[in-house]
């Protein structure tokens, strides 16, 4: 196992992105900076050192670097000199909307606009756009209702309306503008994390431990415990592996099937005392993880693999 210190972040601007594949490294921050790390070169590009909005979404392929930002989406061509090769204003995609972007969230390839009242998935190395139905109003007011997970069709609301009881998830598919609210979802209240995992299940954490949910059978199908502190991020984006980040820096693999720890990783010089959101991104016998400093990239010596 190799654990290298990638990118450093400046203070009072912490990281709000990370991206990790087979080609590269990227990371971006809440002022708009964006950073690439070749696995051919190795060496640490800037993309770009600053922007008026913050970084919500990256992607890296074979010809170009992605940035996501609130209102819109930039590329660079991930050789050198990394000239200007994409763009996107994700208003003009409408010519009727006038409304800003409320928010924007990214899983791999694929982003979800959202609008108060419309909403648009964006192909971004594609980048095309399909105009969907939903409109996040519909839902409640913005204090009320946020969106917090989209893995690519669907896309999961949390509505905190009902005070003092328990936040309500909703699961929308846009496409078909179909949505279900979560039954019975254990510990609702003090769920930290939560994300959409495989066809029918969510992944929760809650304090130091991860379960996964199974909404359609309403049922808990594993309990995953072994942290000895709080959980800050988790990635679910793998159909068979888990991935979170606990506050004493170590970072756990898991089998989201059996439950089985498949490996536990710390990462030495990483801390968490500042609290902001922190991010973990895996891929293959790769980990990326952010922390108060910057991001540390570890690398695994194989795969991990789901029993």
């Amino acid at each position: 196992m190799r654990c290298r210190f990638l990118f450093q972040a400046d203070l009072g601007d912490p990281i709000s992105s990370i991206y990790v594949n087979d080609l590269g490294c990227m990371t971006g921050s809440m002022l708009g900076k964006v950073l690439l790390f070749s696995f051919e070169d190795h060496q640490v590009e800037i993309l770009s050192a600053f922007s008026d909005e913050g970084v919500r979404g990256l992607y890296l392929d074979q010809d170009i670097a992605y940035a996501t930002l609130t209102d819109a989406c930039k590329g660079w061509q991930r050789s050198p000199p990394h000239l200007h090769a994409a763009s996107m204003n994700f208003r003009s995609l409408d010519k009727k909307n006038t409304q800003s972007v409320r928010s924007v969230l990214q899983r791999g390839s694929s982003a979800c606009v959202l609008f108060p009242i419309s909403s648009t998935v964006v192909d971004i190395p594609k980048q095309e756009h399909h105009h969907r139905a939903l409109k996040l109003f519909d839902f409640g007011s913005a204090s009320e209702v946020a969106p917090c997970d989209w893995d690519g069709e669907t896309l999961l609301i949390v509505d905190r309306s009902r005070v003092p009881g328990p936040p309500i998830y909703r699961l929308v598919q846009l496409e078909r503008n179909e949505y279900m609210e979560v039954q019975n979802l254990p510990q609702a209240n003090l769920v930290t994390l939560i994300k959409i995992w495989g066809q029918n299940s969510l992944a929760c954490v809650v304090e130091s431990s991860l379960f996964i949910y199974d909404f359609k059978r309403r049922e808990i199908k594993v309990t995953m415990n072994g942290h000895s502190a709080e959980i800050l991020a988790l990635d679910a984006q793998d159909p068979e592996i888990l991935a979170t980040l606990a506050k004493d820096a170590c970072v756990k693999l898991w089998s989201g099937r059996t439950g089985a720890c498949l490996q536990t990783v710390k990462i030495p010089e990483a801390s968490y005392f500042l609290g902001y959101p922190y991010h973990l991104c895996v891929c293959g016998h790769r980990v990326l993880a952010s922390a108060d400093e910057g991001v540390f990239l570890v690398e695994l010596d194989q795969s991990p693999e789901a029993p």
